[in-house]
C-alpha cells in the first residue's frame, strides 16, 4: 500500500505564495502552544522578506509535507551563496535569516510550520529530505529554539554530518504583564523618579508619549527612527544598519502593508514639538515585540529617553490587555533589558557541514579559518 505521506518542494516564489493559506493554517490553528508563536513566523514577516531579499536567495527551497494531498508542514528553506578564500560556500538556511550582516533582519525562533498530529513522520520525511542534498556545503540554522522542530531534526542528522557545532548565542527576555517581574529596589526607585520627571516637565511643557494612529503618522516616526538611530552610530563612527538599502525598505514596505492589521506600534516620547525617542514594536497575536529604537542622546534635561518609553510600552499593554512584551534577544543576562524583564529562552545557532567530497575541501578552509581566529584572539589578549 502507498505512502498517504508526500514530499513537495517550491523552487520560485510566485509559488511560494500560494501557500499562504496554509500557512497560516499551520502557525496559527495548530501551534501546540500559543505563547510559543513569533511575529518573525507570521505571513507577513516572511513573505516581505521574499520581496525584499531575492537578490541574496541562490535557490529557493520550501520543502512541504503533505498528507493525503494536504499541507501538513512547510520548511521555508533557501540556499545562499558566500565566497571565502576562492571557494563558494552554499548553505541551507531558514527565510528571513542568514543575510550579510550589513543587513540582517535578525529573525529569531523561525521554525517549520507543521501539524502536531503529524509531528513525528514529518521529522523524519525532513531527515532523508536534508541528507539527500548534495548541492550544499552546510547547514545554516540561526536564533533556534530548543522547542523547535528544526531542532529535532537536526539532532536527528547531525551523525551524519562531517561537523556539528551548537552555540547559545543569547537568550529573549519578556515581560509578562499578569505577572510582572520582581523588580529591585533600585530600579523601582529609578522607574519612579523617571516618570516623575516625565510628568513634571509634562505639566510645564508640551510634553507626551504619542501612539501613531494611522499610517502617514507612522511613516514620519518610522523616518525620524532612522534619523535618530543613524545619528546615534554615526556618532560612534559606525552606518548602523539603516544606512543599508534592503534593511531600511524591508521595514518601510513591512510598516505600510501591515498597519492598518494592527500589527505595527510605533511610540514616541516628544518634548515640545521634538521627538526624543521612538520605538517600533510588532504586535501579533497577545505579545508586543520591541524590535528597534531610535534615541537623541543629545537632548537635555536627560529623562532617560529609551527607558521611558518602554516603561510607557507596558503601562500601553496593560491598557490594551496585551499580555506580553517581548524585548527579544540579547547576548547577555545583565543588560538594560534584565532590569525591567525576565530571562526566557536560549537561541541557539546549529551549523552542520554535510558529509561528501566537495565539503572535505570546505573543512580543511574552515578549520584553517576558525584556527585563525582562535590564533588572533590569544595575540589580542597577550597586547592586553
Amino acid at each position: 500500500m502507498p505512502s498517504p505521506y508526500s514530499v513537495k518542494t517550491i523552487t520560485n516564489i510566485e509559488q511560494a505564495k500560494l501557500l499562504e493559506n496554509e500557512w497560516r493554517i499551520l502557525t496559527e490553528k495548530n501551534a501546540e502552544i500559543k505563547t510559543d508563536l513569533q511575529c518573525f513566523m507570521s505571513w507577513e514577516w516572511l513573505s516581505q522578506w521574499l520581496e525584499t531579499y531575492q537578490d541574496y536567495i541562490l535557490n529557493l527551497k520550501i520543502i512541504c509535507v503533505l498528507y493525503h494531498d494536504e499541507v501538513v508542514a512547510i520548511a521555508p528553506f533557501y540556499i545562499s551563496a558566500t565566497n571565502t578564500w576562492g571557494v563558494t560556500q552554499k548553505a541551507l538556511s531558514f527565510i528571513a535569516t542568514n543575510e550579510p550582516e550589513q543587513c540582517e533582519v535578525a529573525s529569531e525562533f523561525i521554525d517549520i510550520a507543521y501539524s502536531i498530529l503529524h509531528k513525528e513522520k514529518i521529522s523524519e520525511l525532513l531527515s532523508e529530505q536534508l541528507i539527500k542534498l548534495n548541492n550544499i556545503t552546510k547547514f545554516s540554522f540561526k536564533d533556534l529554539n530548543k522547542n523547535a522542530l528544526m531542532y529535532m531534526v537536526c539532532q536527528k542528522i547531525k551523525a551524519k554530518m562531517i561537523t556539528y557545532e551548537e552555540e547559545v548565542v543569547g537568550y529573549q527576555f519578556i515581560n509578562d504583564i499578569n505577572n510582572p517581574p520582581q523588580y529591585s529596589v533600585s530600579f523601582l526607585k529609578k522607574k519612579k523618579r523617571i516618570l516623575n520627571k516625565f510628568e513634571k516637565i509634562g505639566n510645564s511643557k508640551y510634553c507626551q508619549f504619542v501612539i501613531a494612529k494611522d499610517a502617514i503618522q507612522a511613516l514620519k516616526l518610522y523616518e525620524k527612527l532612522v534619523e535618530l538611530h543613524l545619528q546615534r552610530w554615526q556618532q560612534r563612527n559606525k552606518p548602523g544598519v539603516f544606512s543599508n538599502n534592503y534593511f531600511y525598505e524591508f521595514h518601510r514596505n513591512f510598516i505600510i502593508n501591515c498597519f492598518k492589521k494592527g500589527m505595527i506600534v510605533l511610540s514616541a516620547i516628544q518634548i515640545e514639538n521634538k521627538i526624543i525617542s521612538v520605538n517600533y514594536s510588532i504586535k501579533w497575536h497577545n505579545t508586543l515585540f520591541f524590535y528597534q529604537s531610535g534615541i537623541d542622546e543629545l537632548h537635555k534635561p536627560n529623562v532617560s529617553p529609551g527607558l521611558l518609553n518602554h516603561l510607557l510600552l507596558i503601562n500601553y499593554c496593560e491598557k490594551q490587555k496585551i499580555e506580553c512584551y517581548n524585548l527579544l534577544k540579547s547576548s547577555k543576562i545583565h543588560d538594560y533589558k534584565g532590569q525591567f524583564s525576565q530571562v526566557s529562552d536560549e537561541l541557539i545557532n546549529i551549523t552542520m557541514l554535510l558529509s561528501n567530497k566537495f565539503n572535505f575541501l570546505s573543512l580543511i578552509f574552515y578549520r584553517a579559518k576558525c584556527g585563525l581566529k582562535q590564533l588572533l584572539k590569544l595575540l589580542r589578549q597577550k597586547n592586553i
